[in-house]
């Protein structure tokens, strides 16, 4: 088993996600944007995951990279191979498959719960995080694509997850992070912190990270179910 890893910053990385994936026996093509990497086509991946980043999805002009994403995302999702993007990846499988991505209604960073619809519920995806806190980092939002479905939302923001197709999905939470990640990520963004309000020691979440790593696992064994590896 094969998946490509798209990086858009050195610090944001397939976290716990991506170290369960390898350990379920997937070999992992790493391509990190933000060092020049080139950006293969889908084929010969039995998933595809583009994570997260500080730029927002339709930022061509200055990250030129970016529609070659949303290409490759389009493209995976038409072949039926199982296509995840992660935050600023659903933002940009959203733009692929023709929705508006758009500035929300506030930023919404911190340890927040999110709530699955009926069809969240079902999905095995999602499976056990009804309700779950999960860490968030992001200001823009997008419009569901035509014919996909919301499987969760967030008080702030309603689409917090969705299907496009079988084996499309995308999420603006951050299930790869561990808390080390989150305190590296609020050292690195004091400045985007204190704007929106947030104190940075409330993302170490000591109460809290041991289930948020939790659910993180539990997001990545899902993903190695759908993808074909059986425990």
């Amino acid at each position: 088993m094969r998946a490509l890893i798209v990086e858009h910053a050195e610090h944001e990385g397939a976290g716990i996600v991506g170290a369960e994936l390898v350990v379920g026996g997937v070999a992992l093509d790493v391509r990190r944007m933000w060092a020049g990497d080139p950006l293969p086509a889908s084929a010969g991946y039995d998933l595809v995951l583009v994570l997260g980043g500080p730029m927002s999805a339709g930022d061509d002009a200055a990250h030129p990279h970016l529609a070659a994403e949303a290409a490759l995302l389009a493209e995976s999702s038409r072949a039926g191979r199982l296509t995840v993007g992660i935050c600023l990846g659903a933002q940009l499988l959203a733009r692929a498959l023709g929705a508006r991505v758009v500035r929300g209604p506030a930023p919404e960073i911190g340890l927040y719960p999110i709530t699955l619809t009926d069809a969240g519920k079902g999905a095995p995806l999602l499976d056990g995080l009804d309700g779950a806190t999960l860490f968030h980092w992001h200001s823009d939002t997008f419009d569901l694509p035509v014919g996909a479905v919301r499987l969760a939302s967030s008080a702030r923001y309603a689409n917090q997850a969705f299907r496009a197709g079988a084996r499309t999905f995308g999420v603006q939470f951050h299930p790869e992070c561990d808390r080390a990640m989150r305190v590296d990520w609020a050292e690195r963004g004091l400045d985007e912190l204190r704007a929106a309000g947030v104190d940075p020691r409330s993302l170490a979440g000591d109460d809290v990270s041991d289930a948020v790593a939790a659910h993180g696992r539990r997001f990545a064994r899902a993903l190695l179910q759908l993808v074909g590896v059986r425990e």
